[in-house]
């Protein structure tokens, strides 16, 4: 009998350490990238599933060149983005680059001129200015000089200028930019413009 008692309690305690409990957390965790999209009302293994298939990325592929031309003696060129088409640096500070814009050359021209704190020009003006034309589009060339009040990524700076040309053609609005501190502006000026009216359509 003392054998039997104790063979009941060994197999009572194996029985008891098999039961399953319910517990219930409340825990809560910031939603991640791989949370998004999630169905909630799915079972525990469709959510596992959800989650061993990673969303597809869409890698958005560089800009397709709209003109092409030569670079510059002494200017480096530089990868292109989705806002710079062709892109170049120059002396120590000085940028230049071509870009497909939204808008029209009143626009543009104004809002270059209050990037330096210089009042807009009406439509006389702008009519003013002088003309030029770069693969086909037909625009103005713009100067302007002073003080750079900054955007699109750059900071403010002192004693900066901007050459350009903004011009409009079958394909919107076509620029070609130059911004750097004023006397590496001036050096390479010249420059810009030899290669602003050499561009080429480039498909």
């Amino acid at each position: 009998m003392r054998h039997l008692a104790v063979l009941l309690s060994i197999f009572l305690s194996l029985v008891s350490c098999g039961k399953r409990e319910e517990v219930t957390t409340e825990e809560t965790r910031p939603l991640t990238m791989r949370d998004r999209d999630l169905e909630l009302d799915v079972s525990a293994d469709e959510r596992f599933r959800q989650g061993r298939q990673a969303p597809a990325t869409t890698v958005e592929a560089p800009p397709s060149p709209v003109v092409a031309g030569t670079v510059p003696a002494g200017w480096e060129a530089l990868p292109s983005t989705g806002f710079r088409l062709v892109n170049y640096r120059f002396g120590n500070e000085g940028q230049a680059y071509v870009s497909l814009s939204r808008g029209g050359i009143f626009e543009n021209v104004n809002r270059w001129r209050k990037q330096f704190g210089a009042d807009p020009l009406d439509a006389a003006g702008i009519e003013a200015l002088e003309k030029i034309e770069v693969a086909g589009f037909k625009g103005v060339w713009l100067e302007v000089d002073g003080d750079f009040g900054g955007g699109m990524g750059q900071a403010a700076q002192s004693d900066w200028s901007l050459r350009g040309v903004v011009a409009e053609g079958d394909q919107g609005i076509l620029t070609v930019k130059m911004l750097g501190p004023a006397a590496e502006v001036v050096a390479e000026g010249g420059k810009l413009r030899a290669f602003a009216e050499g561009l080429e359509r480039a498909n």
